[in-house]
């Protein structure tokens, strides 16, 4: 157990050259809380280029019963394990609320596990959000709203659908979303070119502040090359900080309190970094990729306890 080599490949079944790093002595980067991404087997109404279950068609379920029987067995198994690190749970899909009465179930599975874990988020496009906001009063603390561009028509051209919310209809969800304690992040994905990227920067930043937005997160499209995002990274905002960790970069801008963080998106996290993450994906169970190529079970949830590990070959690590 001592030995990361063994550890790595008794999980993944390759001998990688991994790092080993205890979670609970890094702040940084991916921190020391364990991320547990849930998928929901649901659909979607939008259908944009860069949505990351366009890589996993082939290993998708949509088995409502199925998920809802085995995702208790996930939660129980992580909760009961996971004990020297805090648990963040994000729910995300395709579009988590186009079931309203999965959603509904499954928030009411959620209040079991709500002590159990720092903080439970859900991902959203935002369709039907507005009404699903009471199944998530007190249970969620964190929607993140997936919305791109802060002009509407770019966004419906985005998305592939007229069916998102309008600015007023965002305003709407955000002041609902406060009445039941709930804080709301914008997201972006910066999928293509989108010009001059500080002004893009600027008004994106600055939309989201009028809406109500509590801050402010954007990510490269994980198929886009290095370059792309670099270029944004390497810029020069007052008052950022830059953690570089797992092969993975995120820039924290802090505007007077007002936070934007811009990361580096990735195909697969397993590439880079192993025990940040792990993924309840849509037949309820869980694994350490969106692939369902690596299940966690009794025998080694034991070892995201404590540490996770890094890929040397694909990892700039910060050093203090």
């Amino acid at each position: 157990m001592n030995n990361g080599d063994n550890i790595v490949y008794e999980l993944i079944g390759e001998n990688y050259d991994y790092d080993m790093v205890r979670a609970m002595d890094n702040h940084k980067g991916h921190g020391s809380n364990l991320s547990v991404k849930i998928v929901l087997p649901t659909f979607c109404q939008a259908n944009c280029p860069f949505c990351f279950n366009n890589l996993t068609k082939e290993t998708r379920k949509r088995d409502y019963s199925m998920f809802l029987e085995n995702v208790s067995k996930s939660l129980d198994m992580i909760t009961n394990n996971i004990t020297e690190r805090g648990i963040s749970l994000n729910i995300t899909g395709n579009e988590p609320t186009f079931n309203m009465f999965l959603l509904m179930k499954f928030m009411n599975n959620l209040k079991l596990y709500k002590d159990k874990v720092k903080r439970i988020i859900i991902s959203s496009n935002g369709f039907r959000l507005y009404d699903c906001i009471e199944y998530m009063d007190s249970v969620v603390d964190i929607v993140n709203i997936s919305t791109h561009h802060y002009d509407y028509h770019e966004r419906k051209k985005i998305f592939g659908t007229s069916s998102i919310p309008s600015d007023e209809e965002i305003r709407k969800i955000i002041n609902g979303l406060k009445e039941s304690n709930i804080s709301a992040t914008a997201v972006a994905v910066l999928y293509k070119d989108v010009g001059n990227f500080m002004k893009f920067y600027e008004k994106y930043t600055n939309w989201a502040k009028d809406l109500g937005f509590k801050n402010v997160r954007m990510r490269s499209n994980f198929c886009s090359d290095d370059k792309f995002i670099d270029d944004y990274l390497n810029i020069t905002f007052d008052n950022q900080q830059v953690d570089i960790l797992g092969g993975l970069t995120t820039k924290i801008i802090d505007d007077n309190g007002f936070e934007t963080k811009i990361l580096k998106g990735v195909p697969d996290l397993t590439d880079y970094v192993l025990g940040a993450e792990l993924v309840i994906d849509d037949d309820g169970k869980c694994y350490i990729d969106y692939n369902k190529r690596y299940p966690v079970n009794e025998d080694n949830i034991k070892y995201f306890n404590n540490f996770y590990v890094l890929n040397k070959g694909k990892t700039r690590v910060l050093k203090k």
